[in-house]
């Protein structure tokens, strides 16, 4: 039944018109039943011929996937060889390899089939077609993410220009302005790149925004719904697209994508903060999206993060149950009609009474909350920081890393430092950290060096800039006092 029906998929995406009446009309739990099916084909086809995947079962009988142990670039990735971790322990013929960033020691190579890259061409062409209605536009791609050999800007151009014409300017704002006016005001744009890019960009005053017609499309870090507004107001077009997409390195790109449907929501939720502890168990308002459960076997863990199982047969490399640890969950389609109803079903029939609706479940991704902070489009991990002041611990007591967002919007690289019973402040301590945390995140971490150094108008706010704190006088730090463990992220 699996490879019948992925056969089936493939060809209904090719046929934007068809598949989109088919997802608007379905009954959302036929998807989430065939999503299961394919979860459990894969899951065999990986015991039985992924050599690393066969170790790390071992002889253990699970009857459901619920029992099936999760994987993550700790337990699974970093144990055992790329070869191990392919189909028949071999790469394939032909294909692609993306590499992680860096940021947690060595750089991590992904390994891709040509084939499973059909069908994430094909999804994504559903995807651009329906968020940007770009069936009925002829637009012209500028590409403001990073050209290295990580996913999202290669793969990104590669995938748009079957559908459209794409310019890869990098983040390069005179690039980019260079461009539009070159090629004109009477066309219609799309311009992609990380947020605290796109928001450099459209605060430039080399162009006049209002002029052009352009549409946005980010990623690689959370945006709020202020940003939006901001960006849409910076561009003079409170109807501008301004869309965000989910991926990552691990996995790949376009996992989930933002919908009208999901920003209505969200919108709501922000202005509703009993809706937004329903469905997000938070008093944060993170990013909704929408996701293919015929690509992606999304299930939610009970420490608030989610595993993802890629379902197509053709993948290289295949990941079960894989652990991002980002934080958030899958909700699915009907569960957040439930809730909806329950606290605004006024604006929700109205909503539904002039739009139709993707019957795909949901997933919201607030970050990685222990992990890493995203800065500039590069994860920064306390690793990286712990590791460049570790000669100076006899003078720091505890640290925790921040991404600050100013009244401007801007992000801001924060390092909060407690510094050890009776060490004193000092402006020349402060620049000694903050010379050594650059100067150690340049050497270890590859994206964020590229964009440090390839990002000229982003480059102060991609700094580390250090707080001293007396010991046991900030907050932040006495309530950890009692904890097993530090906490690294300043939320």
């Amino acid at each position: 039944i699996s490879s019948i029906v992925s056969a089936v998929e493939g060809r209904i995406l090719d046929n934007y018109s068809l598949s989109k009446i088919l997802i608007e009309n379905i009954p959302s739990s036929v998807l989430e039943k065939i999503s299961e099916i394919k979860a459990k084909r894969i899951y065999k086809i990986a015991k039985g011929k992924v050599p690393a995947y066969k170790k790390f079962i071992g002889n253990k009988i699970y009857n459901n996937l619920k029992e099936v142990p999760e994987t993550d670039k700790k337990n699974y990735i970093k144990k055992y060889t790329y070869n191990e971790r392919c189909l028949n322990g071999k790469f394939p013929k032909i294909g692609n390899i993306d590499e992680s960033s860096g940021s947690s020691g060595p750089p991590t190579n992904w390994i891709r089939s040509l084939k499973e890259e059909d069908l994430l061409f094909k999804a994504a062409k559903f995807e651009f077609f329906y968020t940007y209605n770009a069936d009925k536009k002829n637009y012209v791609v500028l590409s403001g993410w990073s050209s290295g050999p990580w996913a999202t800007g290669v793969k990104f151009c590669e995938i748009l220009e079957h559908y459209t014409l794409v310019k890869n300017t990098t983040a390069d704002i005179e690039n980019i302005i260079r461009s539009l006016k070159n090629l004109g005001k009477d066309k219609d744009y799309l311009i992609a790149g990380y947020p605290p890019f796109l928001k450099n960009l459209f605060d430039s005053k080399g162009i006049n925004w209002k002029e052009y017609k352009i549409d946005v499309l980010t990623g690689g870090e959370s945006t709020s719904v202020e940003w939006k507004k901001y960006i849409r107001k910076s561009l003079g077009n409170k109807n501008a697209k301004v869309i965000s997409s989910y991926g990552a390195s691990d996995i790949d790109i376009g996992i989930g994508f933002e919908t009208p449907f999901t920003e209505f929501i969200r919108e709501l939720a922000y202005k509703n903060s009993k809706l937004n502890y329903e469905l997000f168990k938070t008093g944060e308002n993170p990013i909704l999206f929408q996701y293919n459960p015929l690509m992606h076997y999304i299930e939610n863990t009970t420490k608030g993060e989610y595993t993802i199982t890629v379902l197509d047969e053709n993948t290289a490399s295949p990941k079960i149950k894989y652990n991002l640890h980002d934080t958030g969950g899958a909700i699915k389609y009907k569960e957040i009609f439930k809730t909806l109803n329950k606290f605004e079903k006024e604006k929700l029939n109205k909503y539904l009474k002039k739009n139709k609706t993707l019957k795909l479940p949901f997933l919201f991704v607030q970050g990685r909350k222990d992990g890493t902070i995203a800065i500039g489009g590069a994860n920064i991990y306390p690793e990286n920081v712990g590791s460049a002041i570790q000669g100076y611990s006899n003078k720091v007591n505890r640290f925790m890393i921040e991404r600050w967002i100013d009244d401007r919007l801007n992000s801001q690289f924060r390092v909060h430092v407690e510094l050890r019973k009776g060490m004193k402040k000092s402006e020349e301590f402060k620049k000694k950290l903050e010379k050594l945390i650059l100067q150690r995140l340049l050497e270890v971490n590859l994206e964020y060096a590229h964009y440090y150094s390839n990002d000229e108008t982003n480059k102060e706010n991609m700094k580390p800039r250090i707080f001293l704190y007396d010991y046991e006088k900030e907050e932040m730090f006495k309530s950890q006092d009692n904890k097993i463990k530090n906490a690294y992220i300043k939320n």
